[in-house]
Order: C-alpha cells, then structure tokens, then sequence
C-alpha cells in the first residue's frame, strides 16, 4: 500500500504536467499565430511545446514529491487518478496563460489602477473557479468521456502537423528591393564600406566627446574629431523594440508598429540591409540583443547575422517564458521557481550553427568581427554592430572599473550594484521608481562609466584594424546608440519607462575620410530617422533607386558636406507604446512637449530644453499656447506617420536603375 501510495501520485503528477506543458505550448503558438505580425509561428510549435512540456515535468515532479509525502503522512489510501489531475494543471496552465498574456500585452507590465483591479477580480474569480473544480472533482471522479478524448486528440493531432512542417523547408521573406540573383559587386576601391555601430542604452551626456567630465570614451573622441558630431540626436523611442526599427527603416512606431515582445518586422518595410545589398554590397550584422535579430525579422537583405540563439530568444517571449524571467527578480517567488528558471536558462541557450553568439561580449564580438573582415578583404561591405554598451547588468573587467570607482578600494564583483532597483509598474510621470543613497548611486553610476569604456576601448581595437588593413580610409563609419539610460534623473531607472532627455538624447557620430569635414559640431537637433536617408545621399545611392514609399527621416547629407547647421523642416518626434498605454515627445527646438496617456491617466508635460536642459521646470501652465501649438503638431506628425500602408510585395530594380549601378561598378 506504502508504495503504490508513493509512485502512484508521482506517476499521476509527472505524466498530467508533461502533458499540460505541451498543450500550453500549443496554447502559445496558435493565439500568436492568431495575434499576427508576431515572431512565432506554426514552425516553433514542436521546440516551444517540447520546452513547456519539460518545465511542466519540474512543476509536476515538486508537486507529485508534496503530493506523495502528505499521502504518506495521512496514510491515504488512493491518490486522485490521472484525469483529475490533468484538469487542475490544465486550469492552472489556463490561469497563468490568460493572467499573463493580460499583463505582458494589455498592460506590459505597468501597475495602475485598472491594472489592480482587473488582476485581483480575475484573480478572484479564477480562484473560485479553482475551488469550485476541486470540489467537483472530490465529489465524483471525472470520466474519460468523449469530450476528453476529443481534447487530447486534438492536441496530438497538432502536435504530428507540427512534426511534419518541420520537414518542409522554411518559407523565406521576399526582398522589396532586390537585384537580379546573379548580379555580383564588382571589386572597386572606390566604393565606400560602411560601419554602422550601435551601442545599447548610452546617453549621450556620458561620453566625454559631449562634455562629460571623465574620459569614458577617448576613442570616440577621436573618432569624432576626425568627423562630425551631433549635439542633439533624438532617438525615436526609448525600447529597443521601436527604436531600433525606426532607424532602420526611417519610420516612426507609428509606422512599424513594433512594439511589444513578439512583434515581428514587417515584412513590406524597407531597412537599410535591403539597399545595401541590392547595391552589391557584402551585408552582416552582429547583434547581442534579442529584439534586433533574425527571430524578430531583421535577417532580410544580410548575408550573415551573428546573433543569440533562435530558440534561446522565443522560449523566454512565450508568456510562462517571461514569466520565468521577470519572477527571478522577485525574492520569494525567484526561490520557489529558481530550478525551472534555471533549468529554462539552460535548454534555451543550446547553440546550433556558427553564426549564434555563445557570448555577447564587446571582446567576443569584436573578435568576431575582425574574423570576417580578415575573411572578407573585398570591398563594399555594409556591417551593423549593435553592442550591449551601457546596458545592465552593468559588468566590466575590475581592471576597467578601478578606473571610475568612486573609493579608494574596490570590492569583489558580487557586491558591485550592476543592476538599478526594479520598479514594478514604472511608467513616467505616473510611478516613481525606489530611490538609491547617494553613494550607491555613485557606485552604480561608475559601473556604467566603466561599460561604455570597455566599449570604447574595443572600438578603438576595430577601427585599428581597419586602419591597419587600409580599409578605414575607404569606411564610413557611423556611431549611435538606440536609446539612453536613466539613473533616477526623474526618479525612474533604466530605460522604456518616459521620453525624457536622459533616455532619448544619444550619440551620433559620423565620420568619413575625404566625404565629410572633421571636427564639426552639429548643434541643431536632428532624429535618427534623417540616418537612413543622409546615407544614402552620401553613397550616391539615392538617385540611382527608388524605395516603394518615402521616408520619414530628411536627408542632410547637402548641410553635412558643407558643415553648416541643417534646418529641420518638421519637429522631431519619439515614442513610446507598451501595452494599451503610450507616450509621445516632440521637439520644436527649443520647446518640448511630453504626452502620456494611460488609461484614464493623461499628462501633458512642456519644457524649454534651451533654459531648462535637465527638464526640471514644467511649463504647460505658464505657457498654454505653446502647448497647445506643439499638441497639434503632434497629431499632425502622428497622422501622416499611421496613413503609411506598405503595399509593395515586392520591389525589384528597374532595367534603367541596373544600367546606373552598373556603370558605377555595382553590378556586371
């Protein structure tokens, strides 16, 4: 009796939470594929179901072990049979489904009010239900009916249709501008490479090229010395997942329309691999960030993509995946679910193929990159790194960060604070973020000084390199960052939380031997959608095609050449979208406006950047028809920017714009 009481609801648990696992998966992947436009789709439903059904059997092991040790103690004589306790995983699967994907794509994460109360009302009737169920099930033993066969059935049938998919070859984006599929770059020293590099959330008032008091990037500065640097870049958001978009394609968000964890690219939008390979160059990127990888879309018009594990990224986007995630920083929680965290940790970042990224390392990558460049001495090539720059944690060799520690003695890593506090539902002007001593801010603030040196010191090992191989000369090199980092300027931390200066002013260098004048300051404000455009223009690229619709960025590249202030003819506008709440800035120098809408919460904030450069002074009062001025304004760039409709499958080369590029060398 002992030890049928033992097994049995060990076997009974491990078996109904392997399967719950799977099917939740499959939960997981058919409700993306119903969302569209997301990163999942009927291909991932094997591996995403396979990696569920594995955390079920941790859940279902902890639980059968609780399970059979009360049975033991009690001295039970039976446990419950297998199909009741399918159900109760089922209806807690279900449960943590629906309460999640509520929290990660309705309100990303943001606790306010109707967040509050929709949570604990589900959560209240949820729990009813549950015991509702329980009762139910205690009261007369569920039967294996027809609708429960039928249930399972159907979940192995999707389960075998997935199977086989994976057998067919994956279908693969069409290039809306594309050249002929034997056209081959000719080999020309007069064809400029270009070197596109992107650090993650660094602010553009730490380098010290923009006046910052330490020397954190001395390479840069040299870099910026021989080029051009703009005082006031204006990313357009301040999420990786709608900034780094809208540089690419010249778009705003409101275009693209990335803006949660699974949005995937649009497939009709055009980036600027695109271009640079229908032009005949050699296209790559290197990227340690998830949201900027061939998972999300990026992979169309590069050649190779060096980047974090396919699987690695989409089990940590699925909803218990994020869940898993976001819970290791949670104290209690984080010790209850640390074993199937960490085991999802490891079967996620099982690396196959030698483009995936093991590490994200700025010496890795860079490492990397000098590789293929050694591997590839032809010319053109069109190379984007993004690099983790100035994200948390915030890591650099100790070596690196006795450098900006603010004492005299440097303790081990494992007590430097490499991450800001969390702030759970943070979203500027509404939530404040917990506050930090004045010497741990200091402590903190020094780490991230020490990651963008890090950083730069690489940089400078690349540029090197190139010079040594004689190729910087012939290089365009443009340096930027997706958005900045916050360290409780307007008691928030981190980024994707406001549009406030700190997060959305960011470096943009540029400089080019013999294309652009050294040593310039741009001092008017410009939006990193103008990069897109004001490349093409300085490669001579854009009279030679036509994109299927107009950009949103303004080419500078005729102010740049002549090293005169470019006058923007519209104001520079940013975004922020999480969930159902958003957040706009725009930037009529020097006036900027601020809106926040979540939910019935609205705010409208005015500065006057020129007088008031750390936003510390509101102005909406005092100023209303300069509010008033920039709302419409607002409205009207938000407009033009949603009527955007990407209707081009495809763009192919006409026969007149081949006869240019050939002429020019690009093509045979």
């Amino acid at each position: 009796m002992i030890k049928r009481t033992w097994f049995s609801p060990l076997i009974i648990t491990l078996l109904s939470a392997l399967l719950t696992g799977i099917f939740l998966g499959e939960w997981n992947i058919i409700v993306e594929i119903i969302r569209g436009k997301s990163i999942f789709h009927f291909r991932d439903l094997v591996n995403i179901s396979l990696w569920h059904g594995i955390i079920g059997l941790v859940f279902g092991l902890a639980i059968g072990l609780i399970w059979s040790i009360v049975l033991l103690i009690k001295r039970a004589p039976r446990a419950k049979g297998f199909l009741a306790c399918f159900i109760i995983l089922s209806y807690f699967a279900a449960w943590i489904f629906i309460q999640g994907f509520i929290n990660i794509y309705l309100f990303a994460g943001i606790l306010h009010l109707r967040a509050i109360v929709v949570n604990v009302v589900f959560f209240i009737l949820a729990l009813t239900g549950f015991i509702f169920l329980n009762r139910s099930l205690g009261k007369r033993p569920p039967a294996f009916n027809k609708f429960w066969k039928a249930y399972l059935s159907i979940h192995g049938l999707i389960l075998i249709i997935g199977l086989v998919i994976l057998f067919f070859p994956a279908r693969s984006q069409s290039e809306l501008i594309q050249a002929e599929s034997s056209s081959k770059p000719a080999p020309s020293s007069s064809l400029r490479n270009v070197l596109l590099v992107i650090w993650d959330a660094v602010r553009a008032d730490h380098l010290s090229c923009y006046g910052y008091p330490l020397k954190t990037s001395p390479n840069l500065d040299k870099l910026a010395s021989q080029g051009l640097l703009f005082q006031q870049a204006i990313a357009a958001s301040s999420h990786t997942v709608e900034s780094i978009p809208s540089l690419l394609s010249s778009t705003l968000p409101a275009s693209h329309q990335m803006n949660d964890i699974t949005s995937y690219l649009p497939p009709e939008l055009v980036i600027m691999p695109q271009v640079f390979k229908a032009l005949g160059y050699n296209t790559l990127a290197f990227s340690f960030n998830p949201y900027f990888s061939p998972v999300y879309g990026y992979k169309k018009g590069l050649e190779r993509f060096f980047a974090p594990g396919e699987s690695s990224i989409k089990v940590n986007k699925t909803v218990l995946g994020h869940i898993l995630e976001r819970s290791s920083r949670v104290p209690v929680i984080s010790d209850l679910l640390e074993p199937a965290y960490l085991l999802s940790k490891k079967i996620s970042t099982v690396g196959f193929g030698e483009t995936e990224l093991t590490s994200t390392d700025a010496e890795t990558i860079t490492f990397k990159i000098i590789n293929w460049l050694d591997n590839h001495p032809q010319n053109p090539f069109f190379m984007i790194a993004h690099l983790e720059g100035g994200h948390a944690p915030y890591l650099a060799p100790p070596s690196v960060v006795k450098k900006f520690w603010p004492e005299e003695q440097l303790p081990e890593p494992e007590n430097w604070p490499t991450m800001f506090p969390q702030s759970l539902g943070l979203f500027l002007p509404f939530r404040e973020g917990p506050s930090l001593s004045q010497d741990e801010l200091k402590k903190m603030v020094s780490l991230y000084d020490a990651k963008i040196y890090y950083h730069d010191y690489w940089l400078g090992q690349l540029l090197n390199h190139l010079k040594q191989g004689n190729r910087l000369k012939n290089t365009l090199v443009i340096l930027t960052a997706d958005h900045g980092e916050e360290f409780y300027d307007h008691h928030g931390w981190g980024h994707g939380h406001s549009l406030y200066q700190e997060l959305i002013r960011v470096p943009l260098i540029i400089s080019g031997e013999g294309l652009l004048p050294s040593g310039h300051r741009i001092q008017n404000p410009v939006s990193l959608l103008d990069v897109f455009p004001t490349l093409l223009s300085l490669i001579g690229a854009n009279e030679l095609l036509s994109l299927p619709y107009s950009l949103e960025g303004e080419d500078l590249s005729l102010y740049l050449k002549q090293a005169s202030e470019p006058e923007k003819k519209e104001p520079i506008c940013s975004e922020l979208n999480q969930g159902s709440h958003q957040a706009f800035a725009l930037i009529d120098w020097p006036w900027k406006l601020i809106r926040v809408d979540i939910g019935s919460e609205e705010a409208v904030l005015l500065f006057n950047l020129f007088e008031d450069p750390g936003e510390t002074k509101e102005l909406s009062l005092e100023f209303p028809e300069q509010k008033n001025r920039l709302l419409t304004s607002l409205e009207n760039v938000l407009r033009l920017s949603r009527k955007k409709v990407f209707r081009s499958p495809q763009r192919h080369l006409t026969q007149s714009e081949k006869e240019r590029l050939r002429s020019l060398g690009y093509i045979d």
